[in-house]
């Protein structure tokens, strides 16, 4: 693990925490942003926190954005970067089981720092002083791979329900064991998750799903009760296809919604009305529109668990079926659900698709129009039922795309037909 020091500190950050200074107040980077440095992980956002209250900070820079002034926090504006700055502060219970009801501004740092979920993320960097505060051992913790609640974790967890979820996701994000005493505390904060809001815990499964090992987090979820409120049908299944989805998603390239669709297919597809349970679990979890309808195709097509997926022509009408602009998902997954299959799934898509054929009927090369124009017909119904059945007989034999041969397949088809 490396040392932070100064040189590692962004300028405007150290303008910022020398404008405070200047003000007679003290400035620490603090959180995420330290915990990433000193495991040599790119830094995403510098955060601080500062003995100067709101209304001052506000004062003291041109361009300011009140984003959380019940809680301290105000967004600083400098080169076009924003800087969260949080007045250091105590906090009143928690009765909503998320955010405390009131908070107390403080001067102190370690008193701060008390009040954090986990040791990692408790640790705070004085640039000016080039002073580490960390008064609760997370650089020991970091350093062992370890993640632990600050003080009792019972307490932590009574606070605010999403630090489970939190905790579940920073094991696979930072590939860290979670200590004993604070898994314990989680399975006994449930009752306060339970609280947590349904638009939070879809925030933190996408997050979670971005992890380089997502079954990790999962599989804490499952210890400690988690998944059991919010995905059920994931524990009752047998283990061996509880350990197959999460290898799924594991193998998937970290596209959250991707992995998610991995992670409920092989439970929701075999509801006795797929597309209704998918809809109900994703509504009640506040999943957008577009994430319905991206998992909702791969947990209906059958493409996805049907490899080898039959002849050429079978496997061209199920993907037009899916969608054409869904069949890198399709296949991705199938070959996550499949590892041995992986390279089959891909000669499959290929071998049927390489001619480009044709998957509805707007890919004919004749219209409606030229249907009329050759065969003397006029408007009907006739056109869509005949149009149909060429774009059928091209599934089966994508050659016959041509004008001429098309314009041959329907003659006989008007032949066959009931005048």
């Amino acid at each position: 693990m490396r040392r932070i020091d100064r040189s590692a500190i962004p300028q405007p950050v150290l303008s910022l925490c020398e404008t405070l200074r200047a003000r007679g107040h003290r400035a620490w980077v603090v959180g995420g942003c330290v915990r990433d440095y000193l495991l040599g992980r790119a830094v995403a956002d510098w955060d601080l926190c500062t003995t100067a209250q709101p209304d001052a900070v506000m004062k003291l820079f041109r361009k300011t954005v009140a984003t959380g002034l019940a809680h301290g926090t105000v967004t600083v504006v400098l080169d076009r970067e924003h800087y969260e700055v949080t007045t250091l502060r105590g906090e009143g219970a928690y009765t909503d089981g998320r955010r405390p009801d009131h908070v107390v501004y403080l001067d102190d740092i370690a008193a701060d720092l008390e009040r954090r979920d986990f040791t990692v993320n408790a640790i705070a960097y004085d640039p000016l002083e080039d002073a580490v505060e960390d008064p609760f051992g997370g650089q020991r913790d970091l350093s062992a791979g370890m993640l632990r609640a600050v003080g009792d974790p019972r307490a932590r967890f009574r606070e605010d329900g999403l630090r489970i979820l939190r905790g579940c996701r920073f094991v696979s994000a930072l590939g860290f064991s979670l200590e004993p005493a604070t898994e314990a505390a989680m399975g006994e904060a449930l009752d306060v998750f339970a609280r947590v809001s349904p638009e939070r815990v879809r925030d933190e499964w996408l997050k979670t799903l971005k992890t380089p090992a997502p079954s990790r987090a999962f599989e804490v979820m499952r210890r400690v009760g988690v998944l059991a409120r919010v995905l059920p049908e994931a524990t009752r299944v047998e283990a061996s296809r509880y350990a197959a989805a999460l290898a799924a998603v594991d193998r998937l390239a970290p596209d959250p919604v991707l992995r998610l669709a991995a992670l409920l297919r092989p439970y929701l597809v075999e509801a006795p009305d797929p597309r209704q349970a998918t809809e109900q679990w994703m509504d009640a979890w506040r999943f957008s529109r577009d994430e319905r309808a991206r998992v909702l195709r791969l947990v209906q097509s059958p493409l996805v668990s049907t490899w080898p997926a039959g002849d050429a022509p079978t496997l061209r009408r199920r993907v037009r079926a899916l969608g054409l602009d869904a069949l890198d998902d399709a296949t991705a997954l199938a070959a996550a659900l499949d590892p041995a299959g992986a390279a089959s799934v891909r000669e499959a898509v290929d071998g049927a698709l390489g001619t480009r054929p044709a998957l509805n009927t707007r890919d004919l090369a004749v219209d409606g129009a030229g249907l009329q124009r050759h065969l003397g017909l006029g408007p009907s119904k006739r056109l869509g039922t005949l149009l149909g059945m060429l774009l059928e007989d091209v599934l089966d034999t994508p050659a016959l795309n041509t004008e001429a041969a098309l314009l041959a397949r329907a003659r006989a088809h008007l032949d066959a037909m009931p005048t």
